[in-house]
């Protein structure tokens, strides 16, 4: 008995009016909608488009965007040079990962592999790649799990590169997955981020030998002392020393700092008692861990109203004379 033939009455896909008057007329047989999702021809179609995300491919990198999401710090263009030598050498081993560009046809947009791209671009040649068409969710996860597969990158990167998912409005799942962490360590990274500004950070760097409770005591030193990070060693750092050896400098330097803080706190009040001009008294200023405060005697405190009402005006007028006496004292 022969085979039936699976193809039998299916419409190929007309669009250059090339279709014989048969397959033309009223009465051929359309494609069953089955077919358009599932059964033979959409393995097919299926294990076409497989194929084409698996194999690489050779891409212009000038056709490449570098837009995602910031995941290491520094400049790469200066830490590639022993991978540029590498491949200029031995070729391209491991191809980067790139998707259709969502608003440019025919461009791209790397998921991962920026190291080897831009390694690549100076040497003048094309890009070996993989092309797949992923959501911006899907390209988040790719990049944290490569990144956790590859050299891994060190704490405060992670801590960055989750502040930057973060504000671009990915959940904490998406998160937790693409850096490979628990809700706890996005709470120790978030509190981090918290105490050190960025441009603390990068002056610092990626500082890979330092592990996270390093840098979540100095946040909690610096949240608990109320302490501005970025006038710890505002100085430039020796140029010889590398990131691990920053870190250390700028620990020293908020020791320091804390030290300072908590001896202007442990000084006792100053209070000064306060007359008006007929001699009696008017009350009394008190400074104590940077804040001033007066206490009027009279129990029906017009005056500290009226100075509450006219602080607007008073005190700038007051800083003006400050500054006079300042400039004329020097």
């Amino acid at each position: 008995m022969a085979r039936k033939n699976m193809f039998e009455g299916i419409k190929p896909t007309s669009g250059s009016g090339d279709a014989s008057p048969a397959e033309s007329s009223p009465n051929a047989s359309k494609m069953p909608e089955v077919f358009q999702t599932a059964g033979p021809i959409a393995a097919i179609r299926n294990d076409l488009r497989s194929m084409g995300s698996r194999s690489v491919q050779e891409i212009d990198p000038e056709l490449i965007e570098d837009t995602g999401l910031k995941d290491r710090l520094g400049n790469l263009d200066d830490d590639v040079e022993d991978l540029r030598e590498s491949i200029a050498k031995h070729g391209q081993q491991v191809p980067v990962l790139l998707r259709p560009h969502p608003a440019l046809s025919g461009r791209y947009q790397v998921v991962y592999g920026r190291r080897r791209l831009v390694a690549i671009k100076k040497l003048g040649t094309t890009v070996k790649a993989l092309i797949r068409t992923l959501s911006d969710e899907e390209a988040v996860l790719a990049q944290g799990q490569e990144n956790n597969l590859r050299k891994d990158p060190s704490f405060i990167e992670k801590a960055l590169f989750a502040g930057d998912l973060e504000n671009a409005g990915y959940d904490a799942r998406v998160v937790q997955d693409a850096l490979n962490v628990n809700r706890s360590h996005t709470s120790h990274m978030r509190k981090v981020r918290e105490a050190f500004p960025r441009e603390v950070i990068e002056r610092i760097g990626a500082a890979p030998s330092v592990g996270w409770k390093r840098w979540y005591e100095l946040a909690a030193r610096i949240l608990e002392q109320r302490i501005d990070a970025t006038s710890v060693h505002p100085a430039p750092f020796h140029p010889d020393l590398t990131s691990d050896q920053r870190f250390d400098v700028w620990a020293k330097s908020l020791s320091t700092a804390v030290s300072t803080v908590s001896n202007r706190q442990r000084q006792p009040a100053t209070k000064i008692a306060v007359k008006r001009s007929d001699g009696k008294d008017l009350g009394s200023v008190t400074l104590q861990k940077g804040k001033l405060t007066f206490q009027s005697i009279d129990s029906d405190d017009q005056f500290s109203a009226w100075l509450h009402a006219n602080a607007e005006t008073l005190f700038p007028r007051l800083h003006t004379e400050f500054l006079a006496h300042s400039d004329t004292s020097e």
